[in-house]
């Protein structure tokens, strides 16, 4: 079932030039890394630039009420592939051109909705904004198929690396690629989990994969040295 057009934003190219990196994926203890930026951060290959991401932003007259209880297409095709979104248990809605998971209050829900993405590559890249105050009972999860790879709470974003309120999640492990994502909140009472401008990105061909990693063991690296300064200090 199809219920929306999404338009896909132009995002200018990150060119990372990474020189002198040995990538050893045995040494990486996570399948994937955190920064917090501004806006979107796709990487980019070292040889040729990835295609720019796919941007869910949740505008557009389909993204009203609950969001459907079956899968429902978000985008159809395009350079990485098409996405689905279907609510999973609880409340979920689209307030303001957001997606909201969870009611707020003192009688609040709580509640879970999962994005599906159809490319047979899988992803290597996915970002969203976070539109307010999270914590430990906030938590995006992700998949391969039904098989969890990870998961991250509130308190992980907070404590990534870098500045602002887009949170960016990076492959640093080949055996990782996944093709699910899914937004839960457990606490009922409180504020809802608000998420806006979803952004994804399939994994690029063999070619380009090395420098995709390695774009992510990168960021893995800084943020653990952001860390140990913060230790000294």
């Amino acid at each position: 079932m199809s219920l929306f057009a999404i338009k896909v934003l132009p995002i200018a190219a990150f060119t990372a030039t990474l020189v002198g990196i040995t990538l050893a994926v045995s040494e990486v203890a996570y399948a994937f890394s955190l920064q917090r930026t501004t806006g979107p951060l796709p990487p980019s290959g070292v040889n040729a630039p990835l295609p720019a991401p796919t941007i869910i932003n949740f505008n557009g007259p389909g993204f009203t009420g609950s969001v459907p209880t079956t899968p429902t297409t978000l985008v159809s095709g395009g350079p990485n592939g098409g996405a689905t979104i279907q609510k999973t248990a609880g409340d979920a809605d689209y307030p303001g051109n957001q997606l909201r998971i969870g009611t707020p209050g003192r009688n609040g829900t709580s509640g879970t909705v999962s994005f599906t993405f159809d490319d047979p590559r899988g992803l290597g890249y996915f970002g969203f904004f976070l539109a307010n105050d999270t914590g430990a009972n906030e938590v995006v999860s992700f998949f391969r198929g039904n098989s969890l790879i990870q998961s991250f709470t509130g308190l992980d974003f907070l404590a990534a690396s870098g500045n602002g309120n887009y949170i960016n999640f990076f492959l640093t492990n080949t055996s990782e690629i996944f093709d699910r994502v899914d937004f839960t909140r457990n606490l009922a009472n409180g504020n809802a989990f608000r998420v806006d401008n979803v952004a994804y990105q399939a994994i690029p061909t063999p070619a380009l994969l090395p420098g995709l990693l390695a774009f992510g063991v990168g960021v893995l690296r800084k943020r653990k040295g952001d860390h140990s300064a913060e230790s000294e200090v």
